[in-house]
C-alpha cells in the first residue's frame, strides 16, 4: 500500500518530496499528472495534489478523488497564495493548503498532522466514522449529520451492542437541561433517514427503555 500520493507535473519535485518522505518511514509515489487518480488505491491516506496540472486543474480533481478513496486527506500545493484560491479548496473538500515554494520540513509537518487525523477513523460494518472530524461515510458516501445529531449518532454508535436509556443518552448528548423524550425521538428520525436504507438497520428502538445501535 502507498500511503501518500503525490501528484504534480513538476516531476523533479513530486520525486523529491517522495525521497523526502521515504527518509522518515512515509511510503509514497509520485505521479505527474491527472490520469493518476484512475490508478489511485481506495486505500491511500494522503494526496498530495497541484492545483496546476498543466491542461487539468486539482480542483476538479478533488470530488473525484474523494469518491474513489472517501477517507483520504487532500492537500493542496499551489504558487497561487491568494485568500479565495485556498477558501476555494477549502469549500470543495481540501484538508490543508500549502503555498510554494514551500520547506520540505514544513510539508512533512502538515502531512504528519493529518496522519494524527485520520487514526480517529473507526470502521464498523459498512460505515466509517471519524469523532474528530465529525464525519459518517456508508459504502463512500458522506452521511451529513449536522451537530447535535452527529453527536447523538456518535453516543450510540460508540456504545453499539447495549441497551440505551433513554434518561441516559438525553444526559449524556445534551446534558443537564430541559429536553425532553421529544426532542431526542425528532433527532433519531432525523439521523435515520439519512443513515438507514430499511428500519432498524443501525439503530433499533426498544419500547419502554431506550434506543440501541446494532
Amino acid at each position: 500500500m502507498q500511503d501518500i500520493w503525490i501528484i504534480d507535473d513538476e516531476k523533479e519535485l513530486a520525486d523529491a518530496i517522495a525521497k523526502y518522505f521515504a527518509m522518515f518511514g512515509l511510503s509514497a509515489k509520485a505521479a505527474y499528472d491527472a490520469k493518476a487518480v484512475e490508478n489511485m488505491p481506495c486505500d491511500v491516506e494522503i494526496v498530495l495534489l497541484d492545483i496546476n496540472l498543466g491542461a487539468a486543474s486539482g480542483y476538479d480533481l478533488i470530488g473525484k478523488i474523494k469518491e474513489r478513496c472517501p477517507e483520504a486527506k487532500i492537500l493542496l500545493i499551489s504558487a497561487r497564495e491568494e485568500e479565495r484560491d485556498m477558501l476555494r479548496g477549502y469549500y470543495l473538500g481540501a484538508d490543508d493548503y500549502i503555498v510554494k515554494p514551500f520547506s520540505l520540513k514544513v510539508l512533512l509537518c502538515k502531512v504528519q498532522r493529518l496522519l494524527e487525523k485520520k487514526t480517529s477513523a473507526e470502521h464498523y460494518k459498512d460505515l466509517v466514522v471519524d469523532k474528530n472530524a465529525m464525519t459518517v461515510f456508508r459504502d463512500g458516501e458522506e452521511i451529513k449529520l449536522k451537530n447535535m445529531e452527529f453527536r447523538l449518532f456518535y453516543y450510540l454508535f460508540s456504545n453499539r451492542g447495549k441497551a440505551l436509556d433513554k434518561d441516559d443518552i438525553i444526559r449524556n448528548v445534551w446534558g443537564e437541561g430541559y429536553y425532553t423524550d421529544n426532542t431526542l425521538n425528532v433527532h433519531i428520525r432525523r439521523i435515520r433517514e439519512h443513515l438507514e436504507r430499511y428500519p432498524n438497520e443501525y439503530i433499533v428502538t426498544l419500547w419502554g427503555v431506550g434506543y440501541k445501535f446494532v
